[in-house]
Parts: structure tokens; C-alpha cells; sequence
């Protein structure tokens, strides 16, 4: 073999490295490997995301007794929530005096492009998960994933929705500050297992959050109060190797790294999706791997486009103001 043409780029790109790129971004998060074990990576079609949400109350509804007019005045309860999509790309590429330096020796010409991809993931996962625990600020006026720092909220506006104005559009939020002291004085109001009760109780109505995302700052709270109160740890909940707590029944309390500062989300993760683009789901642009046209390389892109959605604000919650 005399170098790396791009068919055979392509083909080991597809065949050795796109798996496992796709399958480590999704499942290096605890939230992302839940949503991809529970089966909510979904297909994503047409220009945006648009779904119908229930706003208001049916009004035509009431008790009668014989003869009594019924109210028929049809009543659309329905408001259309809309999301665009995130596009994300990482560069791979090959220099023609790399490859020339590395003839004949077909190792260390695929180590070459394990470590391009290496890199690629290393940076594709610090910019999506960055957004993906995030508050959806755009970057030079385009659109980034809709993170829980702004679907996890009660006073915003999500998917063009404006919250004030739609009481069952806001996440259940407890912005009050409370210091690590506090978190830990056990007849504080401010204890973290009484919080976190309340919490978990406020989101709870036709179903509960089953996945609490915190800080590795409170995790180690929390653990420092459940040896103190003899509390049962279930190491059996560490989903594809995350370490995890049994807060409840069913309910699993983890650490990312990319959690917003002194933020604990409670999740419902039946009503989280994320939608991609087929070709656009950690796959290569176009035809793949291409000689540049004005440098002595050849070339690649990694793309993702889709977003995040939140069908029912109302069953999530979060504490956002937790420790010093």
C-alpha cells in the first residue's frame, strides 16, 4: 500500500471509526446514554421542529341535569412549539507530507487518522455537552442545541413559547440560594435530601422525574449526608458505568461535568427526545474524505444536526442556586 487514497479513507472511516465516535458521544452522558438506551434518538425531517402542546383547559365541559344547553363552542387548545435545529462539524485532515513520511507503513498511516478522530470527538463532545447542559445562547448568530439551562425553566421563552404567560409550560424551579452549610445542617430548611424531596414532589403529577443530573460538587453532598444517615446506595443504577445513587425508587441521582454551576435537574425522561438529521448523525459530509483543492492534504468533515426537545416542562424540575 502507497498512502491513503480516499476510498480507502472512507471505507475505514465508516467501517472502524464512525461507530464508535457515534456510540461514545452518546453514551458518555449520563442523559444522552438514557435517551439513546430508552430509544429517543429520533429521525428529524423539515426545516424546524414543530409540535402541537396543550396550553389551556378544554372550556366546553361542565354538569347538567335535564333539559340544560350544552356548551358547544369548539375550544383549540393547542399552541405550536418550534425548535431549529444545531449543526456541528469537526475537521479531520491529512497532510501530504504526513502521509509521504508514513509510506508503506499501513499502522501508523490508521494510527494517523485514529488520532484525527480522537481529537474530533474530544471536541465535539466538549462543545455539544457544553450546550447540551446549557442555556441555547447562539454562537455568532446560529443556533446551538437548546440545553436544560434554558428547557428546564419557568420564566423564558422554549420553542417560541412564551412561559409567563402559559402556566403549564413552566418547569417546577427553586432559584433560592443555599450555602454548603446549609446543604448539610440536617434541621435547615435548606437540608439537600429535603429539597430534593420537594423537588422531586413538585414535578411528580401523571408521572415523575426518574433522572437527577447534579454537579459533581453536590453528588459528593449528597453521598457525604447518605453515609452520615446510613442511606442505601445502589450501585446497580450506574448506567454503562456512571456512578449513581438511588434517590427513590427507579429514580437514579449522577454527576456530569458539563452541569451547570450549582444546578440539580429532575428529569422525566419520557418526555425528552433528540431529533437528527439522517446523514447528519455523526456521519461524514458528502462523499467523505477529499483531496483539498488548494493545500497538499486531504480532508473531512464530521457533521450532527438535529436538537433537543421537551414535550412536558411541567414534569421536570431544578434546584439552580445549590452551595457556595
Amino acid at each position: 500500500m502507497s498512502g491513503l487514497d480516499t476510498t480507502f479513507l472512507n471505507n475505514v472511516t465508516r467501517s472502524k471509526f464512525l461507530k464508535v465516535l457515534k456510540n461514545n458521544l452518546y453514551n458518555s452522558s449520563a442523559f444522552f446514554s438514557n435517551l439513546f438506551e430508552r430509544g429517543r434518538i429520533q429521525d428529524m425531517t423539515g426545516v424546524s421542529l414543530q409540535w402541537a402542546v396543550i396550553m389551556t383547559k378544554h372550556a366546553s365541559l361542565g354538569v347538567y341535569e335535564g333539559y340544560d344547553v350544552f356548551a358547544n363552542q369548539p375550544v383549540n387548545p393547542t399552541t405550536i412549539a418550534t425548535l431549529s435545529p444545531a449543526s456541528y462539524y469537526a475537521a479531520l485532515a491529512i497532510s501530504g507530507e504526513e502521509e509521504r513520511k508514513n509510506t508503506g507503513n499501513t499502522e501508523r498511516l490508521l494510527d494517523m487518522v485514529k488520532i484525527q478522530f480522537d481529537n474530533a470527538m474530544a471536541t465535539l463532545k466538549d462543545r455539544m455537552y457544553t450546550d447540551a447542559f446549557g442555556a441555547g445562547t447562539t454562537v455568532g448568530g446560529r443556533n446551538v442545541l437548546i440545553g436544560l439551562a434554558a428547557a428546564v425553566d419557568n420564566d423564558n421563552t422554549y420553542a417560541n413559547i412564551v412561559r409567563s404567560s402559559n402556566a403549564q409550560w413552566q418547569a417546577n424551579i427553586n432559584a433560592t440560594s443555599y450555602t454548603t452549610a446549609q446543604l448539610k445542617d440536617p434541621t435547615h430548611a435548606g437540608y439537600l435530601p429535603s429539597l430534593m424531596r420537594d423537588s422531586y414532589t413538585d414535578a411528580t403529577h401523571d408521572h415523575s422525574p426518574d433522572l437527577i443530573i447534579t454537579t459533581k460538587t453536590l453528588y459528593n453532598i449528597y453521598q457525604d449526608i447518605a453515609g452520615i444517615q446510613n442511606l442505601r446506595f445502589d450501585n446497580s443504577k450506574a448506567n454503562l458505568g456512571f456512578r449513581g445513587v438511588e434517590f427513590g425508587p427507579g429514580v437514579t441521582l449522577t454527576f456530569d461535568d458539563f452541569q451547570t454551576a450549582k444546578r440539580m435537574d429532575f428529569l422525566a425522561l419520557q418526555d425528552w427526545s433528540v431529533f437528527v438529521y439522517p446523514g447528519a448523525n455523526f456521519d461524514l459530509r458528502g462523499e467523505g474524505w477529499m483531496v483539498a483543492q488548494n493545500q497538499d492534504a486531504k480532508v473531512a468533515q464530521i457533521i450532527w444536526s438535529g436538537q433537543m426537545r421537551l414535550d412536558s416542562p411541567w414534569h421536570q424540575a431544578a434546584l439552580t442556586t445549590l452551595g457556595d
